[in-house]
């Protein structure tokens, strides 16, 4: 077992990785606290959204439904519908786990995990030499995304009334770049993840007119299908 000079660096590493992610959702997080303000939602719900729904697009959903004075269950069920990718991230993401921990801890380490958050997992090697991440390490990655989710969530609030509506896209744009900068250094030297990346981009780009929300669902099941049919290589080598 890691002592707790070990633990507290597994937690700064987590810490110093989460970083880029934090830096992304500053902007994005703003414009929720703005665009909640701007459907005339309480600032207790539109806060509440950030803490309790905590998954990017479904957030924005879920202001504009309740705003409409749509019933709970359809904002429940649609946000469900909607955040059933985290299906697959998270089928992905446990096999990364450390599985030393209690069930109770990886519930925590479930609870906060994000696309974002996923990506920088999947491609950090600072947390130990072994392919298993230990809970302190994703304890620490994951905390700073949603803490400054909460607190930019709060300035958005904040600043509704001197923000013009005009600018939220701007704003906005900055979580697409942060999963592009995520993505892209997985691609280099892997085969599988370029037919994966291509295939589901395709996929989304086709099946957006016919299936609307649930295209991201439809993609990424197209893109792991795709990527189980390419055997792996790095730097030329056959990992299959």
């Amino acid at each position: 077992m890691a002592n707790r000079g070990d633990t507290m660096g597994l937690v700064r590493n987590g810490i110093s990785d989460s970083m880029p992610i934090v830096v992304g959702y500053i902007p994005a997080c703003i414009t929720f606290g703005l665009v909640g303000k701007s459907l005339s939602l309480d600032n207790l719900e539109i806060f509440l959204l950030s803490a309790v729904v905590y998954a990017g697009a479904s957030q924005f959903i879920g202001a504009k439904l309740i705003a409409a004075g749509a019933a709970a269950p359809i904002v429940l069920l649609l946000t469900i519908v909607i955040n059933l990718r985290y299906l697959f991230i998270s089928m992905s993401f446990s096999d990364k786990v450390d599985h030393s921990s209690s069930k109770r801890a990886r519930g925590v380490l479930g609870f906060f995990l994000t696309e974002e958050v996923y990506a920088v997992s999947m491609m950090s090697k600072t947390n130990n030499k072994s392919k298993k991440h230990l809970f302190a390490y994703l304890l620490g990655l994951e905390l700073p995304p949603y803490a400054i989710t909460l607190l930019s969530t709060w300035v958005g609030i904040m600043l509704s009334d001197y923000i013009p509506g005009s600018i939220l896209p701007a704003f906005n744009t900055s979580i697409y770049v942060l999963l592009i900068a995520l993505i892209i250094p997985q691609l280099i030297g892997s085969r599988r993840n370029k037919v994966i990346v291509i295939t589901a981009a395709c996929a989304s780009f086709v099946l957006q007119p016919f299936l609307g929300d649930a295209t991201v669902l439809a993609a990424m099941i197209i893109g792991a299908w795709s990527g189980g049919k390419v055997s792996e290589t790095k730097d030329g080598v056959d990992l299959t």
